[in-house]
Parts: structure tokens; C-alpha cells; sequence
């Protein structure tokens, strides 16, 4: 029987759509396609924050208190990232050793008869750095069958120079089956890697609300609000288009991300952040996962662009579901923009909708055959 590895960001402790991902990814070829899957618990050097970083941290934070420094709150400020080791214990299946290298990966000889890499931007070198070839699957024998689901580029360009591009190209061509979450993906793999590959949708999008639904359960905040947003970088302009949205509709809002209680900031835990998203009225966030599950769950919303972060990844996406106007580009004002978009023809959405599940299904159906 086939046995399968899974290798993404799912060790994150600060990224609800990491995780998120990286189940829906594990239950589908599990549960739907029946198959035996793990995630390889690849964790690179570094993901922790060491000493020094937590000691930065406390010190930006009093130079914010005192407006020497912008707001900006940073992963290692939070008390509780132990959250999202609760749920990949929960619902997120890893293989039993741990890998914190590429040669110590290597050097393991993993035993699966397939390997898939993705969802994620886990093809965006400058965020794997020096494990960018960990998620190129290099570390992998050749009688491996070597996949990619919805793998992300992050940009609709390939960050790396032509010398430096070659050992990712070859190891592309190694691959069994190529799957990306970009139409632009297409493109990069084609122009830049020499191979051809398939537009998909993400692994949230592929297996669908009703195992969301499950991972939330019984879990309904009791502070539920009608605008919820979740946005990491939050600056002035952001605050003024939350104020002057919820006065717009006199509506209540609420920061997702995480809450405070003076000087600590809590991560909300992940069954609690879908269930806030599911019963809220309007989504505005900068984040590609929330955009998915606020269409999921059938919201408005308002995706608010992160220039760092990659605005590609949801113009390929929206544009598909006819959804582009959802983006706010900086040429109107944002809060009467979010007025403007709360009557959405989910009908029409998940017809749209329906029709990519089906032949991303049909990519990692045959490629696991």
C-alpha cells in the first residue's frame, strides 16, 4: 500500500492557515482518496526563537509603548503558541522523528513510496532560506514518486538568478506530477524550471466546509462580532478602515489574530479563529487563507493587500471566482468598498468553485495512483 509523506509549513506556531492547510491536505488523501499519509516533521533550524529574539522582542515592545517604534507586534510577544500543538496533535498526523536540516533529513533513507509537497508558499526560497531544497524534495531517493499540490511560488516571478536556479530546475524535473496555486505558477514552471504543470486549488479549498465544521465542533466564542479581521502588520491606515467600516454598518469588530491583556498578546485557539470567521458578518484580512475560508463559510469580505506578502497568490484565485473586486487596491476609500461587496452570489461562487475541485481532485487522484 502506498505510504505517503507531506512536507509544508504545518510546524508553524504562529500561522492558523499553515496548519490549517496542512490537515485539510492529510484528511483528503486519507479520508477521500484512502490512503496512508503523514507529515514529515521537517522543522528547520531557526523556526524557534532563540534567546536573543525573545530578548529584542521585550525590548521593541517598550520602545513601542513609548512611540519610538511602530506598532508592529512580533511571534515571540505571545504567551501561548503552544495552540498549535494542540491541534496538529489533534489533527495532524507527523512521522515519529523530527528533522531540523537538510543533511540530517537526508540522511534518514525515509521509507514512503510517494511524496507531496505543499500547500503553502514553500517554493519561495526567501522563505525556506537555506532548506529551500528540503521543499524541492531533494533529500528524497529516486524511487520516490515526487509530487507537488498546490505549491506557491508567493510572487508571480521566481525570486532566485539564473546560476543559482539550475539545482531547483533539476530537481523539478524529477517529479512525477507538478501542481501549483497560481495560474502565474504555470508560467514560472514552465518558462523558468522547463516543466509543465497544472493550476490547483489549495488543500482548504479541495476538501471542502465540512471538515472545518468538524474542527470546529462545539467551539462558538461567546464573544462572537460582526466584522472580524486578521491582519499580522496592523498600521494606522488599517485601523482607520476597521473604525470607519464598523461605523458604516454599526457593526461590532473584532481582531481575530490574537487578544491582549495589557502588555501580553494570546493567540485564539484554531477551532475558535474558523468559528469566528464562520459566524462573523464581513472578513477583512490580508491573509490568503482567510479569503478561503471566508468564501467557504459564504462571507463578504475584504481582502486588504500586504505588499510584502505577495498579492499574485489572490488575484489568480479571486479572479477565478469572479470575486477580483474584492481587493482593495488603495484607489477608493476601503470602508465604503467593503459596503459595496456584502451581497455576494455564493450560488454562482460554488458552481465556479466546484468545477476546480473537481479537477484538482482528478490531478492528485492520478497522481497517487
Amino acid at each position: 500500500m502506498n505510504k505517503i509523506g507531506i512536507v509544508n509549513y504545518q510546524y508553524s506556531n504562529h500561522n492558523y492557515g499553515a496548519v490549517l492547510q496542512a490537515a485539510a491536505l492529510h484528511f483528503y488523501i486519507n479520508h477521500t482518496l484512502g490512503y496512508e499519509s503523514e507529515h514529515i516533521n521537517f522543522i528547520p533550524q531557526g523556526a524557534k526563537p532563540k534567546l536573543k529574539t525573545k530578548l529584542k522582542s521585550i525590548i521593541n515592545r517598550y520602545l513601542r509603548d513609548l512611540g519610538l517604534k511602530e506598532k508592529k507586534i512580533e511571534h515571540a510577544s505571545f504567551i501561548n503558541p503552544e495552540i498549535f500543538e494542540e491541534f496538529r496533535q489533534k489533527w495532524l498526523p507527523r512521522s515519529d522523528n523530527t528533522y531540523h536540516s537538510f543533511e540530517q533529513i537526508k540522511q534518514a533513507n525515509l521509507n514512503y513510496t510517494h511524496a507531496i509537497v505543499g500547500s503553502d508558499q514553500v517554493w519561495r526560497p526567501s522563505y525556506a532560506d537555506s532548506s529551500a531544497l528540503v521543499y524541492f524534495l531533494a533529500f528524497l531517493n529516486n524511487d520516490v514518486k515526487k509530487i507537488s499540490y498546490a505549491a506557491s511560488f508567493g510572487n508571480d516571478f521566481w525570486e532566485l538568478n539564473e546560476q543559482d536556479t539550475k539545482k531547483f530546475a533539476d530537481e523539478v524535473k524529477q517529479f512525477t506530477a507538478v501542481s501549483v496555486r497560481e495560474i502565474s505558477g504555470v508560467d514560472i514552471c514552465k518558462n523558468t524550471f522547463g516543466v509543465d504543470a497544472q493550476h490547483v486549488l489549495d488543500p482548504t479549498l479541495l476538501v471542502g466546509r465540512a471538515f472545518f465544521d468538524s474542527v470546529i465542533g462545539e467551539a462558538i466564542p461567546k464573544d462572537n462580532s460582526d466584522i472580524v479581521f486578521y491582519k499580522l502588520d496592523i498600521d494606522d491606515k488599517f485601523e482607520k478602515c476597521i473604525e470607519d467600516t464598523s461605523s458604516n454598518f454599526s457593526f461590532s469588530n473584532k481582531n481575530i489574530y490574537y487578544s491582549s491583556q495589557g502588555r501580553k498578546y494570546y493567540y485564539r485557539p484554531v477551532s475558535d479563529w474558523l468559528s469566528d470567521i464562520r459566524e462573523s458578518k464581513l472578513v477583512i484580512t490580508d491573509s490568503f487563507h482567510c479569503v478561503c475560508f471566508a468564501i467557504l463559510f459564504e462571507k463578504p469580505f475584504l481582502y486588504y493587500p500586504n505588499d510584502n506578502r505577495g498579492l499574485a497568490r489572490l488575484e489568480s484565485l479571486l479572479a477565478l471566482l469572479g470575486l477580483e473586486n474584492h481587493i482593495y487596491r488603495g484607489d477608493v476609500d476601503p470602508a465604503e468598498l467593503a459596503k459595496s461587496l456584502m451581497n455576494i452570489d455564493y450560488s454562482e461562487v460554488n458552481q465556479k468553485l466546484a468545477k476546480l475541485r473537481d479537477g484538482s481532485a482528478k490531478f492528485l487522484y492520478d497522481a497517487l495512483a
